[in-house]
């Protein structure tokens, strides 16, 4: 599991660096574009569905909105310029 989020959160970094214009997720980070909160206000719609998805029981819907919150939140962790790794020792030291 680690493995694939290290290579999602390489891809966030890349876009962060290079900001290309058609890439959703430097629009995300981009400050100017969106405003600095972009990414946390998709994060709680996400969290939101995902909720919903649950409260629903709908296991196909929870499984693409879980998704669709661990890349929000990877692309908030971009922005604070910290790295996946401190999630993954986070969670290792909880372990």
């Amino acid at each position: 599991m680690s493995d694939a989020l290290r290579e999602l959160f390489d891809v966030i970094e890349d876009r962060k660096e290079r900001m290309p214009e058609d890439s959703y997720t430097a629009s995300l980070l981009d400050h100017d574009e969106k405003g600095e909160n972009a990414a946390l206000e998709k994060l709680g719609e996400e969290a939101t569905e995902f909720l919903l998805a649950a409260k629903d029981g709908d296991t196909d819907e929870l499984a693409h909105e879980g998704a669709d919150i661990v890349y929000h939140m990877l692309v908030v962790l971009a922005q604070h310029d910290m790295d996946v790794e401190d999630l993954l020792d986070e969670l290792e030291a909880r372990r």
